[in-house]
């Protein structure tokens, strides 16, 4: 059953793919004052949370806005910064995209793996998930069920549609929220529209068919949460001075050709799995599975107490008790 759980093993990684810059060192020392208001019960400084809205559209490809919107007072991106409920919600999504076909684990029937290939920017925020993109009618249909069709992700509901395409969804088992809309600030506004599809709403309850697949999804304890969360908060962000870029798992913004062969896999295979604190991830085809790992600790936009090692074929990304180890 599918419930936080208490870890025991400890483990500890100490260096990074990447280096921290002195600009990125004098940001996270403005962080701290920040996170010292958070505690105090203080509004972060508007100073702060726009040099934080700047710093995070930078990798993300949101706009100001709606990065602004996402920044918390305890955290230099918020892109990790919500209610627990949510955070449970955005692991379970992570198990739908990253798991694909035959070798995939059996999130992998739930078919959310073909929203990677549309372009969606994600905007992560305190109690909601925001999933931006030009088709947002197309995108919804693989996350809320609809009808009698196979059930997309176990739980989730239709709530409210507005202008703009934009559809407010609600994942029943955990109480998150999740927004998928064409509007480029991600906002929650305007006039209440009638949806054109048989999207199943708050008034439908959980199907038998739903209640088991959410039973079969083994026990994950809340860093391990954080981890899966955090790969789909960042599927798809770039590192600006092109170190890296997680590219929505269809392709590479930075256009590599140095031999590997990553794009050449029309078919790409995906696993996410695991129990407890320690969780695996390999795939083919895109992205590397460097940039993923770089992307969960990367000293600007990572999980703030990430760090990753490296053996010859798996990066290990170590956050509290928990360890997701990705396979070269």
């Amino acid at each position: 059953m599918w419930t936080p759980a208490t870890s025991v093993v400890s483990r500890v990684y100490v260096h990074s793919l990447c280096d921290s810059s002195a600009a990125g060192r004098i940001f996270l020392a403005s962080n701290s004052n920040a996170d010292r208001c958070g505690e105090l019960g203080i509004g972060m400084p508007n100073s702060v949370k726009k040099r934080a809205a700047h710093m995070r559209k930078a990798y993300s490809g949101e706009i100001y806005e709606a990065a602004l919107a996402g920044i918390s007072n305890d955290h230099a991106h918020g892109l990790d910064s919500c209610v627990p409920g949510q955070r449970k919600m955005n692991a379970l999504l992570a198990l739908g995209l990253f798991n694909r076909g035959e070798d995939g684990a059996p999130p992998a029937k739930w078919l959310l793996s073909t929203l990677t290939w549309y372009t969606i920017t994600v905007s992560p925020r305190w109690n909601q998930l925001v999933f931006i993109s030009d088709a947002p009618d197309n995108v919804t249909r693989y996350l809320v069920p609809h009808g009698d069709s196979t059930p997309r992700l176990p739980g989730m509901r239709l709530r409210a549609m507005y202008d703009y395409r934009t559809y407010a969804l609600e994942h029943v088992p955990t109480g998150a929220q999740l927004v998928v809309t064409s509007r480029l600030d991600g906002k929650l506004q305007g006039v209440r529209e009638v949806s054109h599809f048989d999207f199943r709403t708050l008034d439908d309850p959980l199907d038998s068919v739903e209640e088991r697949q959410l039973a079969d999804i083994p026990p994950m304890c809340d860093a391990a949460q954080t981890l899966l969360a955090g790969m789909a908060a960042r599927m798809s962000m770039a590192d600006p001075k092109g170190r890296w870029a997680t590219g929505n798992w269809y392709w590479d913004p930075l256009r590599r050709d140095d031999g590997k062969g990553r794009d050449g896999d029309s078919d790409p295979q995906r696993k996410l799995w695991g129990a407890e604190d320690e969780w695996e991830a390999q795939w083919t085809g895109l992205p590397y599975p460097g940039d993923v790992a770089a992307a969960l600790t990367d000293p600007m936009v990572g999980i703030s107490g990430a760090r990753l090692a490296k053996t010859k074929r798996v990066y290990h990304v170590d956050f509290g008790d928990s360890v997701l180890k990705i396979h070269i």
